[in-house]
């Protein structure tokens, strides 16, 4: 019995990667005070209290917390037990945005569920179920063997609901993470070449069938044809960031927030920051970002098992485009999308998804130590402990 109860103490004990909680908990903060600096304005332009959007993010950070709480502790195995009800059922989260009365639709998206008190986004869920599907299926492949379509069925059938939520950005951030992953299992270029020469039309066919999605390209390639349109965002986000010069204007005293940024509480809450706090906190942002990738990376890579290493790998992957998507749209070199900038854009789902997303890594960087935990439990086991 003395042995078991080491055991468990051990496990119960077992450190992670300080440095990966930190950036995490870091970033949280700082998002969370860009976004009430940036959001400030537009808030009182709708005739609501300065504060309206930072107090409805910070109604998330206790869930948020709890949910990076449990996705850092619970066994990633038993996540695994239960792939398939998981995946099946964010499949069919996709479905209720179309559901007459439970559904909401805004700007012409249906992306959104109503609870009543709040709203949820179901692609959130499956971003995060779609990676866990990935990392299980991969592995099982890359031990028995078998076709690569079923895995590719899956994830494709997901993004096809995203897209006809009319959230085609979205769609695209999830495919490019499952490609990732393909890549990351050792898919042969053969795979990819299909994969482009089928994606590539369908792309082109979905911006030229949509009128709203060729005037956002038109606007990426001429920001000056339409500027009171589509072009408004980029060229506001554009005169945002360079007004921030060196040092910024300082955290509260942007100005250009107020009228020339366009959803600067969600999309475009990067310009903001760039102009409240210049060269300088644009520099620390992708510091911190950059020093955070590599801890999830290195907790990644550092697995022998690999699902566990492709279940780090895709989260990582996931957190990084839409950290690149946000800022390059910011930054006028994509056109605009509306993917969220993880910790630092208002909304409650995106916080949620991010905190699990964060939870996990945590919980990979814990890894060795588990293999250690797990051998004092077999050597405890093989005396009749």
């Amino acid at each position: 019995m003395r042995i078991g109860f080491e055991a468990e103490r051990t496990k119960a004990a077992l450190p992670g990667d300080a440095g990966l909680l930190a950036a995490t908990f870091l970033l949280a903060g700082t998002g969370f005070a860009a976004l009430w600096s940036a959001s400030s304005g537009y808030a009182l332009s709708l005739g609501k209290e300065a504060q309206h959007f930072a107090l409805r993010q910070a109604l998330f950070m206790l869930p948020a917390l709890l949910v990076y709480a449990a996705s850092a502790s619970i066994p990633l195995e038993r996540l695994r037990s239960r792939v398939v009800p998981i995946t099946l059922g964010a499949l069919a989260t996709l479905v209720l945005p179309f559901v007459p009365g439970l559904g909401e639709n805004r700007n012409g998206a249906s992306r959104w569920i109503s609870l009543g008190f709040t709203t949820f986004q179901p692609s959130e869920l499956w971003k995060l179920a779609s990676i866990l599907y990935l990392a299980h299926i991969l592995d099982r492949r890359a031990r028995e063997g078998g076709s690569l379509a079923p895995p590719l069925l899956i994830a494709a059938l997901g993004c096809l609901a995203v897209y006809l939520q009319n959230d085609f950005s979205t769609a695209v951030i999830v495919g490019a993470a499952a490609a990732a992953m393909f890549w990351i299992a050792g898919a042969p270029p053969s795979f990819f070449l299909g994969l482009g020469a089928a994606a590539a039309p369908l792309a082109a066919l979905s911006v030229l069938t949509s009128d709203f999605r060729l005037r956002r390209i038109l606007a990426f390639l001429f920001p000056a044809y339409e500027p009171h349109g589509q072009g408004y965002q980029v060229l506001g986000s554009l005169r945002a960031i360079r007004s921030g010069g060196f040092l910024g204007k300082g955290i509260g005293l942007g100005t250009m927030k107020l009228s020339s940024v366009p959803e600067v509480q969600s999309d475009f809450v990067f310009a903001a920051w760039a102009e409240e706090t210049g060269f300088l906190g644009v520099a620390a942002f992708f510091l911190l970002w950059a020093f955070f990738s590599w801890r999830a990376l290195r907790a990644a890579f550092a697995e022998e098992d690999p699902f566990r290493s492709y279940l780090g790998a895709g989260l990582a992957a996931l957190l990084l485009l839409e950290v690149s998507v946000n800022v390059a749209v910011a930054g006028g070199l994509v056109p605009a999308t509306g993917i969220a900038l993880p910790f630092f854009s208002a909304g409650g789902t995106s916080l949620l998804s991010t905190a699990c997303a964060c939870g996990a890594l945590y919980n990979l960087s814990r890894g060795r130590s588990g293999e250690r935990e797990s051998g004092a439990r077999a050597r405890a086991e093989s005396l009749g402990v």
